[in-house]
């Protein structure tokens, strides 16, 4: 069986989020994939689109945590702008824009990406960017995860009529994002009735503080509820402002209690 995977997203936009991690105060022992947020696929000069328009933090917050947890796992967190872009590139081009990526991941030493694409419109073209990166990215030794918003819908009501096919294909996980939603353990079921196997889900919820805040004892439930139902891990949204203090500056004064109680339930058991 493999073993239980923990994932977090970190940004790339706020200076203290950088400066926590120089200070050496993230605990980045905590989980073992980190999504930096967030970038966007951009044209390029020479033809296609390619990563581009994160933080302007992104390259030194990817070193810092390269530097203080070689072993970690980085993705690039990618928004919706530029990927119906990059389809109908692909489809033009002889899948053009697909060998700028790989091209862009492996020279600036990312593992892979998280589509976080949050517009209806850009999301029912998902599965047909998956299929265009699929065989690349799997010759490439690259990943690709799918962060799910509304996890509720379903892969077919979200993505398509081909979601369901193409991310069994070409998908290596997708982080539900339960923190909008009703919990892992309501969504989950909903994905594996659809044909996802448990082991491409991970669970999600949210350490960071306001509307959407999953509570501490609902995080340790749907982790526990993640490693005995088979999903390949839990996923949080995001260690630089977890749990921070309430009315506190974004990224000021985290505390680290989700990453901690999702990584001591999941290390318990």
């Amino acid at each position: 069986m493999a073993a239980f995977q923990i994932a977090t997203w970190y940004d790339t936009w706020n200076q203290t989020g950088l400066d926590n991690l120089v200070n050496g105060i993230v605990p980045l022992n905590l989980a073992g994939r980190y999504n930096l947020a967030f970038f966007s696929l951009v044209a390029q000069s020479s033809g296609g689109y390619a990563p581009g328009g994160a933080g302007q933090f992104a390259s030194q917050v990817q070193a810092q945590i390269f530097k203080q947890a070689p072993a970690a796992v980085v993705y690039i967190g990618l928004g919706s702008t530029g990927i119906a872009a990059a389809v109908a590139d692909n489809t033009a081009n002889n899948n053009r824009s697909t060998a700028n990526i790989v091209a862009w991941l492996k020279a600036n030493g990312y593992s892979g990406i998280s589509i976080d694409a949050e517009e209806y419109a850009v999301m029912q073209v998902v599965p047909d960017f998956v299929t265009q990166l699929g065989p690349s990215f799997q010759a490439a030794g690259l990943g690709i995860a799918i962060s799910v918003p509304w996890p509720g819908g379903g892969p077919t009501n979200l993505y398509g009529a081909g979601a369901v096919q193409a991310f069994n294909a070409y998908v290596d996980v997708l982080e539900l994002q339960d923190y909008s939603s009703a919990g892992t353990p309501i969504d989950a079921p909903i994905w594996i009735s659809a044909g996802i196997p448990a082991s491409k889900l991970m669970g999600g919820v949210s350490t960071e503080n306001g509307q959407y805040l999953t509570s501490l004892s609902d995080t340790q439930a749907w982790t526990q509820y993640a490693l005995q139902n088979g999903l390949q891990g839990m996923f949080s949204w995001r260690l630089d402002n977890d749990h921070t203090p309430p009315g506190s500056p974004e990224d000021v004064g985290p505390t680290f209690t989700g990453a901690q109680m999702i990584y001591d339930t999941a290390t318990s058991s």
